[in-house]
Parts: structure tokens; sequence; C-alpha cells
């Protein structure tokens, strides 16, 4: 099953990068960086980043089935000792096969905020997305949890908006 979702991440990366490289501009007239430039850096990123998991999972794959035998997860030994010394679970810090249903409350996440983005606005719902995660997976910190979903999308859209003068769906209340 990993190798089957690292694969697919990376035919997705491959087909991000091909999209931006298809429909946006990546140099200027004036040959400075355009619109296309950001999203070709992340692109290659993505591809990069995903060939190397998706080579290390079929790599694993491959020794499972020449040797017959199934590994059993285990929290790698550091993990387990920082876990201890946190006083938390340490299958949740290194992950682990039961898992599964955060992925998928992650992934239902990220598609309400690219569905919501458009109607509500880039910073709006950022600010959605981050509240409800952080809220989903860090339940004991509400105060913090409401501190750093305005923070990181405050920050995020100064950046983008502001300082680097980006292109963000604007929302009702105009950012």
């Amino acid at each position: 099953m990993k190798k089957w979702f690292a694969a697919a991440l990376l035919l997705l990366a491959i087909g991000y990068t091909v999209y931006g490289l298809n429909t946006l501009t990546l140099v200027t007239s004036s040959g400075r960086p355009a619109a296309g430039f950001f999203p070709l850096v992340i692109g290659i990123l993505l591809i990069i980043s995903s060939a190397i998991n998706f080579w290390g999972d079929f790599h694993e794959w491959r020794a499972e089935r020449l040797s017959g035998q199934r590994p059993v997860h285990q929290a790698d030994p550091e993990a387990e000792a920082k876990a201890d010394a946190l006083g938390v679970d340490a299958h949740a810090i290194d992950g682990g096969p039961e898992f599964g249903a955060d992925v998928a409350i992650v992934f239902c996440y990220l598609c309400v905020f690219v569905a919501i983005m458009p109607t509500l606005g880039a910073f709006l719902a950022m600010i959605l997305f981050m509240l409800a995660f952080l809220t989903t997976f860090n339940r004991k910190h509400m105060l913090s949890n409401v501190v750093y979903s305005i923070a990181l999308p405050g920050f995020l859209y100064g950046l983008f908006k502001i300082l680097l003068n980006a292109s963000l769906p604007t929302g009702p209340l105009g950012f």
C-alpha cells in the first residue's frame, strides 16, 4: 500500500509541475522570474522528494517479497526515548499503519480548504483549515490552537500578498 501511495504522490507531483509549466510563464520579458517560477521550484522539489520516497518504499516492498517476511512496525529507539520523556505514545511520533484515519482526515481537510478558498479567500480559508486541523490533533491546547491559526496565516498572507505581491483569492471581507 505504501508504494502505491508514494507512486500516486509522485504522479501528482509530476502532473502539478507539467501543469504549471504549460499554464504559467517562467520569466518576464525583462528576464525576471514570473508567476511560474515559484511553482516550478516547488514542483521540482516535490518530484525529487516523492521519487526518493517511492524508491525507498519500492525497495522495502521488494525486500519483503524476496524474504517472504513482513516487517513489524516498531518505533525508532530514539523516537521512543523522546516519547517516554514527553509522556506520549512513540508510535504517534514516527507514524505507523494504525494512523490511516489521520491521513484520511487531513486529506478531507485539504479538499475542503481548496474548495472554500475561492469563496472565503485565502486568509480566512487558511485560518479555518489551521483551526480545524489543530483542534482535531491538539485538543488540549485550544488557546495556542487559536493563536497559531491566526498567526501562521497572517504571516503567510503578509509574505505572499503584501511583501511578494502575489495574487491570492480574495474573500468577501476584501482580504
